[in-house]
This record gives C-alpha cells, sequence and structure tokens, in this order.
C-alpha cells in the first residue's frame, strides 16, 4: 500500500478552520472516513461545520454528537454522518465492535458517504479503504495547525486542493 500523503495547514479563527474544511468536502467523492483528533477544544466540530457546508449541508445543525454518538445530515450532495467516540474511550476492545455496530458506526463507514468521526484514536476496527486523519493542534486561542493525512483511492487530489489552498496564503473565507 502507498504510503499516507500528508499536507499540513495553519488557521486562523473558527471561520478559517470551517473554510479550510468546506474547501476539502467540496473535493470528495466517494465513501471517505474523516478521522479527527486533537485536544478539547481543538476544532473537530468546527470543522465538521466546514465539511457540512461544502457537501450542501447547512452547517448550523451540526453539533457535537457525544451524547448521542452519532447523528447523519442529509440535504447536500452526499450524506453527511458524524461520529463523536470521546465517550466510548473505556470500551473493551474485545466489545467495541458490537458497541461501533450498535451506534450506526459500522454502517456509516461502509456506506457511501462522508462519515467524519471525532476522537477517532478510540476506534477499535477494519481501517477504512478511503481515510483521512485530521489531527487539530492549538498553536493559540484562535490558531490551529492541522495535519492531514490522506490514505486510499483518489485522495491525492485532495491533498493537492488544501496545498494550493496552503500555499495561496488564505486565512479568511
Amino acid at each position: 500500500m502507498k504510503p499516507a500523503t500528508r499536507v499540513v495547514v495553519a488557521t486562523s479563527g473558527d471561520a478559517h478552520t470551517e473554510y479550510v474544511a468546506e474547501t476539502l468536502a467540496a473535493s470528495l467523492v466517494g465513501s471517505v472516513c474523516i478521522a479527527l483528533d486533537g485536544s478539547l477544544g481543538a476544532g473537530k466540530t468546527c470543522f465538521v461545520r466546514g465539511l457540512a457546508k461544502g457537501l450542501g449541508i447547512e452547517p448550523t445543525q451540526v453539533c457535537s454528537p457525544s451524547f448521542v454518538y452519532l447523528v447523519e445530515y442529509e440535504g447536500g450532495r452526499t450524506p453527511l454522518v458524524h461520529a463523536d467516540l470521546y465517550r466510548l474511550s473505556e470500551t473493551p476492545e474485545t466489545e467495541a465492535a458490537a458497541v461501533f455496530a450498535s451506534i450506526g458506526l459500522t454502517a456509516a463507514l461502509a456506506g457511501p458517504g462522508i462519515t467524519a468521526v471525532e476522537w477517532w484514536k478510540h476506534y477499535v476496527g477494519p481501517t477504512p479503504q478511503r481515510l483521512v486523519n485530521v489531527e487539530f493542534s492549538i498553536e493559540s486561542a484562535e490558531d490551529r495547525r492541522i495535519d492531514f493525512r490522506f490514505s486510499g483511492a483518489d485522495l491525492e487530489h485532495c491533498a493537492d486542493v488544501l496545498r494550493r489552498l496552503d500555499l495561496a496564503g488564505t486565512r479568511e473565507p
């Protein structure tokens, strides 16, 4: 398997983080898992709002699904499933498959749309065939460093879109 393609983007503020995600979403085709990691308040849910907007889904619908685990948003060019595994961090590996199936994550990852999973580090299961790992680092109150790793078929063009965005020095939409 080809090694993951890496792109690092710096953002300044929620609007810029959402814009980067919106730009990425516009380049996504087919089934893709967006695996989000970073500390609390790093921008994961903000990023999903941008994905929603880029897919033609009303971004104000998006909120963290911490207490319901998984939400599906429809109405865009493809479905967006948003999962949050924060509260499942203590799930024993032997029970993980059943838990992920019971919340609908297993079906979502096998489905036709975009599945964004917050706290991906808590996921236990087979690696999706098309995966974008997104790691958020807090640089300051407003500034974030977002490290993307693209793995799987036909995702190189998505990395190129983000490279051009970063090279353009885009700061605010």
